[in-house]
């Protein structure tokens, strides 16, 4: 794929804001509790500033074109969609006006919860929360039973993903306006890009960070079965002690329906993250197909060559070019609240 000519569109309420008009573009990819956001800024001389309003629909397309002269939507990628959250005009020199807005879960996340779901499954509160907020609901109903403490003074995203956690699922809103509730897809762990630093291939930077911040030496798995709890622990009990601490992470799984089953799942999952946290971050051409929670592989770093997740990503486009810069990490975001503290709160890493 060539990466000469890279375009972006921004379609504000139907239409399709010209491409000289666009200065730059930033949009920004993140994993579950926070909304996905873009930045764009306009040459204002038309007073687009006049048509802006808070709350309209924007559309961003990315991508690279074959002819710069001649080019349309369709050879772009469809990467956001969301609503305006400011309009900021500045009439200076020259005239310029920024949008700033977020995908649809900002609506949740910005919204205290006012219902009690009594009597209700998981998957139910989802569906109510899509069609409150315009979106389609794709998923599962779950079978753990509805715990109140789990919905009560908490925002409806919280929400959301206080009970996917507990169900084994995960909870976003894509592009497509889309509210999945449900099992991670198989798709999710297909590589989608290739990051290199071997000679003759080169086509990014990447700094490592080995560490052991968020190591976990203790898995406990819950899963409630008919108003019973069912659930069990794995432990490295000769890495705690080497740690000084018992670093515990808890999952809830609907797989777990034995204690047995349970005890399998802690195993498997303690396996995986008991070893040392690398992240990275990576600079590169912008690459429209990264998306958080997608996997990438890296090679030509030696022992660090692999597969990785991608934790967040920032699309940087102008007329002097485009870039990506990615944040990944070799530990699979399984359940979105805990993996938020175990690698951004470094001071919340045992329960």
């Amino acid at each position: 794929m060539s990466y000469e000519n890279p375009r972006a569109i921004v379609e504000v309420a139907g239409v399709d804001v010209r491409w000289s008009e666009l200065q730059t573009l930033q949009v920004e990819n993140n994993l579950y509790m926070a909304a996905d956001s873009f930045e764009a800024t306009f040459d204002n001389s038309a007073m687009l500033s006049d048509w802006f309003r808070k709350e309209h629909e924007v559309k961003i397309y990315l991508g690279y074109v074959k002819d710069p002269n001649q080019w349309s939507k369709t050879e772009l990628t469809h990467v956001f969609t969301g609503k305006v959250d400011g309009v900021k005009p500045n009439f200076g020199n020259p005239n310029v006006v920024q949008l700033v807005g977020r995908d649809y879960a900002s609506r949740m996340i910005d919204t205290q919860n006012t219902m009690a779901f009594k009597n209700q499954k998981s998957g139910q509160v989802a569906q109510y929360f899509a069609k409150k907020y315009g979106l389609k609901f794709v998923g599962q109903m779950g079978e753990a039973d509805l715990d109140q403490q789990l919905i009560v003074d908490k925002k409806e995203w919280d929400v959301l993903q206080a009970l996917a956690d507990r169900e084994g699922f995960i909870c976003y809103v894509d592009k497509n306006k889309n509210l999945y509730f449900g099992p991670r897809q198989v798709s999710d762990e297909t590589s989608v890009a290739t990051f290199s630093r071997v000679a003759g291939r080169i086509n990014c930077k990447i700094d490592y960070d080995d560490s052991s911040v968020g190591v976990i030496t203790k898995v406990t798995v819950k899963h409630w079965l008919k108003k019973k709890l069912i659930q069990a622990s794995s432990e490295n009990k000769a890495l705690s002690k080497s740690l000084g601490q018992v670093k515990e992470r808890v999952v809830y799984d609907s797989k777990a329906k034995t204690p047995a089953a349970a005890k399998n799942i802690a195993d498997q999952r303690l396996k995986e993250w008991s070893r040392d946290v690398v992240t990275a971050n990576v600079t590169s051409v912008m690459i429209p197909e990264l998306i958080a929670e997608k996997k990438v592989t890296t090679e030509g770093t030696g022992r660090f060559n692999g597969l990785y997740y991608i934790d967040h990503v920032t699309h940087n486009i102008s007329k002097s070019g485009a870039t990506s810069e990615t944040e990944i990490t070799n530990l699979r975001p399984d359940t979105a609240e805990q993996y938020r503290q175990d690698l951004y709160n470094t001071n919340a890493k045992t329960m």
